[in-house]
């Protein structure tokens, strides 16, 4: 574990600050250091990880996410919607008497209705997601940091706004420190 020491002094109105990225040895170690910052009362904070990590969601106190309402309801209307559309063109605007058979049956129309259903499950899932989670992102600054490029192969990474309320440069990674960090750098746009 290393100590921390600011390079420079940075005040919260310095425009150059982004935050500071600290840098876990394992995932318990960064799911350990997601309770400590939030039970300090930090909230603009992120966690990264090159795979997914069982319980970081629950550190973090991540909200429930609106994708899937919203997905399921666009589907549940394309399903309706083309149901409704064959029933309009089957049964109302050209009905065909074939063989005594009825001018619309639920069954025959479903091979239209499921992949209407799918189609519009993964075109919402994808405009929502690129609106939900604010993409596309070209640049960040946590980007600049070399340490930060292992976050893709083997880091675990948590990175501390300065915009946060609670964002002080020492008692920050002094927490962070504390909550159990390999390295901690500053991060500068």
């Amino acid at each position: 574990m290393t100590t921390y020491s600011p390079s420079i002094d940075t005040s919260p109105a310095d425009p150059g600050m982004y935050g500071l990225l600290a840098e876990f040895h394992d995932p318990q170690a960064l799911v350990n250091a997601a309770n400590v910052l939030r039970k300090n009362g930090y909230y603009r904070w992120d966690c990264y990880s090159p795979f997914p990590i069982h319980g970081l969601d629950k550190a973090m106190g991540l909200k429930f996410s609106p994708l899937p309402v919203v997905v399921f309801s666009v589907a549940t209307l394309a399903c309706v919607g083309a149901l409704a559309l064959a029933w309009f063109c089957n049964a109302f605007d050209y009905p065909l008497i074939v063989s005594g058979k009825p001018y619309w049956g639920f069954g025959p129309h479903m091979f239209v209705a499921f992949p209407a259903t799918v189609l519009a499950s993964v075109v919402t899932t994808f405009y929502a997601t690129f609106i939900f989670c604010k993409l596309p992102v070209f640049r960040h600054p946590l980007f600049t940091s070399e340490r930060f490029r292992r976050v893709t192969d083997d880091g675990f990474f948590i990175a501390v706004e300065a915009r946060d309320a609670k964002f002080d440069l020492t008692a920050t990674a002094a927490l962070l420190n504390a909550a159990g960090a390999q390295a901690i750098e500053e991060v500068r746009d």
